[in-house]
């Protein structure tokens, strides 16, 4: 079966200024890491030519700010012309980081990109390679606050295929602002058969009852925030001679890798030892990072006796620190450890402090019933252990 391509990228955000790298990377390695992330876009160019992509759709973000860096504007122009030298066609929407209201002059853009103006969808026939006709529409943001939800413009579209390219927080996502906002019944419910997506960071592929929707996440990582770590790209999906579509496949195009790393120090009863657990750790990821630079985001967890681990001062925790940073600097090469943290707890059987009569079992007991994140649960666990101590 013939089958034709189309890419799927979202939340480029170029030129962002990668502040959360803070004051703990030195700035020989900013400067490499900057210079890095400047060509995830050239990443992309690469993809799509090499897997003979028939289009392009780019669902919004595209800047992080548009007026911001000059020279993200340029290599995005470059690209957008050898993408149009290899007949390669761009569809491109704008979102809350670049609404329409600061649009490149259309002068500028070469012939082959399509972008769909703010408030009025427009759609557009592209005959595919194997000869299938795919109908793209898309809508922009034309104010980055965009409240209205937009899905309800795509109800009477018509097409054997038809592929949807919106910036929309789906299901109210909670770590991004509720822009556009739109539900997974209505995505289903409508004649859309695949539906391109920006604005959640998290890659996220879903079947409706005739295709697919989905995040492809965003290009680049940019901090250790939990959205913006792992593998970052785009998808690429295939589309086959009866209409059908596969879905989509994952291809990284990230410079760069955020990661955040746990590290459990139950074994460790000498502080000299700690950095044997990070280095082990951190070398796994190494073998597992695509080659790429990265930057981590450390986490010592679990119970010890060690004071300086589960009740450091700000300054113990910078020497810390730093003597981390000092030996996995040799296990991450180009990379770096951005962030420390600890979050140890003394030694406490919480099995069997929950069944005593004590303070601390009692309000473990009443933590239980509380609704609440892996995340939040723990570091109350934490601060419940570290104030209430066991046996009181």
């Amino acid at each position: 079966m013939a089958t034709a391509k189309f890419l799927h990228a979202a939340d480029l955000h170029l030129g962002s200024p990668l502040k959360s790298l803070g004051d703990s990377v030195d700035q020989e390695t900013v400067d490499f890491v900057k210079a890095r992330v400047n060509t995830v876009f050239q990443r992309l160019v690469d993809v799509a030519v090499e897997e003979k992509v028939d289009f392009i759709v780019l669902a919004g973000d595209i800047y992080d700010m548009v007026d911001r860096d000059p020279g993200a504007q340029r290599r995005f122009l470059l690209g957008l012309r050898r993408l149009d030298e290899s007949g390669i066609k761009v569809f491109m929407a704008h979102g809350n980081h670049d609404p329409f209201i600061r649009h490149i002059p259309r002068g500028l853009l070469p012939d082959n990109v399509v972008v769909f103006p703010p408030k009025k969808l427009l759609a557009e026939t592209v005959v595919m390679s194997n000869g299938v006709e795919v109908t793209v529409a898309g809508v922009s943001y034309g104010k980055k606050d965009e409240t209205d939800n937009l899905v309800p413009l795509f109800a009477n579209l018509s097409g054997r295929t038809i592929v949807g390219v919106l910036h929309t927080n789906v299901g109210g996502n909670g770590e991004h602002d509720n822009y556009a906002p739109s539900t997974v019944a209505e995505l289903d419910a409508s004649p859309v058969n695949y539906w391109a997506l920006g604005h959640i960071h998290i890659r996220s592929v879903n079947p409706t009852r005739n295709g697919w929707w989905a995040y492809p996440g965003n290009l680049q990582g940019r901090s250790v925030k939990a959205a913006e770590c792992g593998p970052k790209g785009v998808l690429i999906v295939e589309v086959d001679d009866d209409g059908s579509i596969r879905e989509p496949r994952f291809v990284e195009c990230a410079a760069v890798r955020f990661e955040r790393v746990e590290v459990s120090v139950d074994e460790i009863d000498d502080i000299a030892l700690v950095n044997d657990a990070v280095n082990d750790a951190l070398k796994t990821l190494v073998a597992d990072g695509s080659g790429l630079p990265i930057l981590v985001r450390l986490e010592l967890v679990g119970q010890t006796d060690l004071v300086e681990l589960r009740s450091p001062t700000p300054e113990s925790l910078e020497k810390l620190a730093a003597d981390i940073r000092e030996e996995a600097s040799e296990v991450l090469g180009d990379g770096a450890i951005v962030k420390v943290r600890s979050s140890c707890m003394p030694r406490v059987d919480l099995v069997a402090e929950r069944t005593r009569d004590t303070l601390l079992g009692n309000v473990l007991r009443a933590l239980d019933g509380v609704e609440a994140d892996h995340a939040v649960r723990d570091e109350a666990t934490k601060i419940l252990v570290n104030v209430l101590g066991a046996g009181r």
